[in-house]
């Protein structure tokens, strides 16, 4: 009798550890296949490896597939990736768009430039109604979208001003500037596959030479720009804007020539 209990007890010992053995092997396999196993799905198996006598039932069964499956939706979602973009300033501007100038050229204080708060975030943002719009979590702007802009423009009017004298705000002393451009973006934004439009409030203004002379406003404008977008991708659409700060530039460009004859 005594031999026989021994030899039932061999038994279940032996199948607990075959099926703890199957059950490493599995869990080694769904890591081999790139399945994001939950540390509660490991515990289950090893668990389930450890208690054999009791049985496999079928609701532990569906448990712990449902959980893999789970984990690998899981582990699939967040190997997407983030992609960032910049605004690019405009090339191949002609000799006709470029300002025929001698010596230094002239000085520009660009900025102030304020940025929308919607649009002044990391993700871009697309418009799909009037007065509906989109946060794209993974389509960011590679830097805040006020200092892109500004960047862009300074570099837009560098060249169409043939111009290399350029300061930006803020300034740490009061640059001797012969124009000063402050910008507030009102809207800069578009749908994929459609138009980009971006809507600004400007001034030029001339500064003289002592802290204390008066600011002489050359002019106050509003300006609205679009662009129709070449595809339905997020590369077309911050191409389109991009397009759109050209436009701008050479739109204060234009003004700055004017005044300067």
């Amino acid at each position: 009798m005594r031999f026989h209990n021994s030899d039932k007890e061999s038994t279940r010992q032996a199948e607990m550890q075959c099926h703890s053995e199957r059950s490493e092997e599995s869990i080694k396999a769904f890591r081999t296949r790139g399945f994001f196993v939950a540390p509660l799905t490991v515990g289950l198996l090893r668990m389930t490896g450890k208690n054999r006598s009791s049985g496999w039932t079928l609701a532990g069964t569906v448990l712990i597939v449902c959980f893999i499956l789970l984990g690998g939706c899981l582990g699939k979602g967040t190997q997407k990736a983030t992609r960032f973009y910049l605004l690019q300033p405009i090339s191949g501007i002609s000799s006709g768009e470029r300002a025929s100038v001698e010596g230094e050229g002239v000085m520009l204080a660009i900025g102030p430039v304020r940025v929308r708060e919607y649009l002044n975030r990391p993700q871009i943002v697309t418009r799909t109604q009037e007065n509906k719009i989109m946060l794209h979590d993974f389509h960011s702007w590679g830097e805040p979208l006020d200092k892109n802009f500004t960047a862009v423009l300074g570099g837009n009017l560098s060249n169409l001003l043939s111009t290399d004298r350029i300061v930006f705000f803020p300034w740490r002393e009061r640059p001797n500037f012969d124009y000063q451009i402050v910008v507030d973006v009102m809207r800069f934004d578009g749908d994929l596959g459609e138009e980009a439009l971006l809507i600004v409030h400007y001034y030029i203004s001339t500064v003289g030479e002592s802290e204390g002379e008066e600011r002489g406003i050359i002019g106050t404008w509003k300006s609205s720009f679009n662009r129709q977008t070449r595809d339905d991708s997020f590369e077309a659409l911050v191409a389109a804007m991009s397009e759109l700060v050209g436009d701008f530039s050479r739109e204060i460009a234009e003004k700055i020539k004017d005044v300067s004859g």
